[in-house]
């Protein structure tokens, strides 16, 4: 899928996860990384809504070149890949913070 980014990159977007109390896109812009054709999402701690939202269910909407990218989230679990995303998305201490996240698997492209 071409989507016009440099790998890897780090971007301010709107990313768009379902609500566990409603069930409806609930949306915030987060910077992310994207890396090899994955949108990565990464936090210093499990506490925001749209963390839980994707624990609960794995549907992401971002937001890409006024382009709309439907997505699964899995959980990142490989300590060595967070860092990888952390060192891409700062180029500060916080690189060196323990980081929670998620690499979201583009499944449909939108205008």
């Amino acid at each position: 899928m071409l989507l016009d980014i440099e790998s890897p990159s780090t971007f301010i977007t709107n990313v768009s996860t379902l609500s566990r109390a409603t069930n409806k896109l609930k949306t915030i812009k987060l910077k992310v990384v994207y890396k090899d054709g994955f949108i990565y999402l990464t936090r210093k701690n499990r506490d925001a809504y749209w963390y839980k939202n994707l624990l609960e269910n794995n549907y992401a909407e971002i937001e890409v070149n006024n382009r709309i990218l439907s997505a699964n989230a899995f959980e990142m679990l490989n300590e060595d890949e967070k860092k990888e995303v952390s060192e891409i998305k700062y180029d500060d201490e916080k690189s060196l913070e323990q980081r929670y996240g998620f690499k979201l698997i583009i499944k449909e492209i939108r205008k």
